[in-house]
């Protein structure tokens, strides 16, 4: 990928090439957002304002998630999802650059575990994990993301899983049927509500693939957990039904030991020993959940 100079510069430079009339927004006006991973710009084409995002990390890991992400727009031309998504208007990879519709709203956080949302917010984060369930596309549109067991395998070796864990995952890996669509990565930062509407959009596709049963649901359920009621109440979105039950309770098992491995790699400071604490107690709970699950799956399948 040929990435030179700013990532302001490229853009500028990629304009001459992409097939749409691009005119980028003035001043303060311009920069929308921007983290260590990209930068997301106001622009207009025609009458239509547009966003453009631009790859900031220029590792492969990330500049294959952006052609992923790329993808997946044009997927969403002719299968949606059931939420609303932007449309893409034109990408330039080698620029790493992606023009896309710009949607009514703003994020609901950009705190990845926040505890102070209003009811309208979190009903708009569970309306698009509840609408994301019912997601369906082609055949071989979107990848396989996880290797549920050689992930089970590699947090054995980190030792945040011990055997019995281990095992217990395996089973409702098993247990939990062929995989699903889902977003991947449903932060309150990638969804968007506006005042009176609710839920009006779900950005950042580069996650959107194949996963076991409950992915999205269990993102929210582990990020949201200090706020009352919001586990409750995902707990009764995914359901009863011992599938559901076992991709649901993998999922939020795989995140929960994710989200422990990076927080301990992080630099130390009072961010990271508050949410250590909240995923260690989280974890404790959740393997105890886990391990009875499995108990009762094993016979099922044996």
């Amino acid at each position: 990928m040929n990435v030179p100079g700013t990532w302001l510069e490229r853009v500028r430079s990629a304009t001459t090439d992409l097939e749409c009339d691009l005119v980028l927004a003035d001043g303060p006006d311009l920069l929308i957002h921007r983290n260590g991973k990209a930068a997301l710009l106001a622009a207009e084409t025609g009458d239509q304002p547009v966003v453009v995002k631009v790859l900031l990390d220029d590792s492969p890991f990330w500049q294959a998630k952006f052609a992923q992400e790329i993808t997946a727009y044009r997927v969403f031309e002719e299968h949606p999802p059931p939420v609303p998504a932007p449309r893409l208007v034109t990408a330039d990879p080698d620029a790493a650059v992606l023009v896309m519709t710009r949607l009514l709203g703003t994020p609901i956080s950009h705190d990845r575990y926040p505890d102070d949302l209003s009811v309208e917010q979190v009903g708009a984060l569970l309306e698009a994990a509840d609408d994301l369930r019912t997601w369906s596309a082609p055949a071989g549109a979107f990848p396989v993301v996880w290797n549920y067991p050689d992930r089970f395998t590699r947090y054995r070796a980190y030792q945040i899983l011990n055997e019995r864990d281990q095992a217990a995952l395996n089973v409702l890996a098993k247990a939990a049927g062929p995989m699903r669509l889902a977003h991947g990565d449903l932060l309150p930062g990638n969804v968007l509500s506006a005042p009176g509407a609710g839920l009006s959009g779900v950005l950042d596709w580069e996650f959107a693939g194949l996963f076991l049963p409950g992915l999205d649901a269990a993102v929210l359920w582990l990020l949201l957990g200090r706020i009352p009621t919001v586990r409750q109440r995902i707990e009764q979105l995914v359901g009863d039904e011992p599938i559901a039950q076992a991709g649901f309770w993998c999922n939020v098992s795989t995140i929960c030991t994710r989200e422990l491995r990076t927080h301990r790699e992080i630099p130390a400071g009072p961010v990271r020993a508050e949410r250590l604490a909240y995923l260690t107690r989280t974890w404790a709970d959740v393997r105890g959940r886990v391990g009875a699950l499995a108990d009762d799956l094993a016979g099922e399948l044996s």
